[in-house]
């Protein structure tokens, strides 16, 4: 199998361990050339801090991919993370009419906890839809399964709640996708749609909220795809180094901006070459 490579196009949170800080060092890790294209560059990210600065660069997204293009550089993936606006959305798409036969990985970040994270407006709920839509596979998390799927939020979910939302992001043209953070009275799991064929995993739940874990599932995942690993591989093994992530970070109270998915690294690489 030749060597993939993966473009991602989110923010660069400087302090903060999320979007591409975490997907540049994470997906190279596991041997994947990784080309990262911030949409704007950030002091912080933008939970839990204020004041922090913030340039976008949105309008460099178009012009750098077309000099990619005219490089001749392919891609084989091109994950997209947190975008913020309508208009870099819409950049974004026309970056991927340019790479028409590159795998699209979509974790559309916008929400947790049943409400949108700073700046992001319900217009760009339209904007990321049509990217899920376009998308292999993507990656919303409980609050951004129901805003997709139009369905009210709830904390806690049902297995049935949980299939109906399912059933509305398929239809509304979102086909293949795995649904994080769902809690329910027994415990914690993920659902996913593959193959028109719908199944839940459990997963352990660790207490208290641990900023970008997403990044870090997410991340990992796009790795093992471009591994040549297939969907439910891929899926164990972000299950299981995110757990391991979220573990590790528990142990050290002061560390609430961030995953402290350094310390892990050797984890994943195991991981990684278990599966292989």
């Amino acid at each position: 199998m030749k060597d993939s490579k993966v473009l991602t196009i989110q923010d660069y949170s400087s302090f903060g361990q999320c979007s591409l800080s975490v997907a540049l060092p994470i997906i190279s890790a596991m041997g994947i050339e990784t080309i990262s294209l911030p949409i704007a560059l950030l002091s912080t990210h933008t939970s839990g801090f204020e004041g922090y600065t913030y340039i976008d660069l949105k309008d460099n997204v178009v012009p750098a991919v077309k000099h990619y293009k005219s490089l001749g550089l392919d891609f084989d993936f091109i994950y997209l993370g947190y975008l913020g606006s309508s208009a870099t959305a819409k950049a974004v798409e026309e970056v991927c009419n340019l790479y028409p036969d590159a795998q699209l990985i979509v974790d559309p970040a916008m929400a947790e906890n049943g409400s949108f994270y700073d700046g992001i407006t319900n217009d760009f709920v339209q904007s990321i839809s049509a990217l899920c839509k376009k998308s292999n596979i993507a990656l919303p998390n409980l609050s951004e399964a129901c805003l997709l799927s139009g369905t009210e939020y709830a904390p806690i979910q049902t297995k049935e709640s949980i299939l109906n939302i399912c059933q509305k992001l398929v239809e509304t043209g979102i086909k293949r996708f795995v649904i994080t953070g769902i809690r329910t009275k027994t415990g914690m799991c993920l659902a996913y749609c593959d193959n028109n064929e719908i199944k839940f995993i459990d997963t352990q739940e660790v207490k208290g909220d641990f900023l970008g874990s997403g990044d870090v599932f997410a991340s990992t995942l796009t790795g093992a795809l471009a591994n040549g690993l297939d969907l439910s591989q891929s899926l164990d093994m972000a299950v299981k180094y995110t757990q391991k992530t979220v573990e590790v970070t528990s142990q050290d109270k002061s560390h609430w901006y961030g995953l402290k998915f350094e310390k892990t690294i050797p984890y994943l690489i195991e991981l990684l070459n278990t599966a292989k």
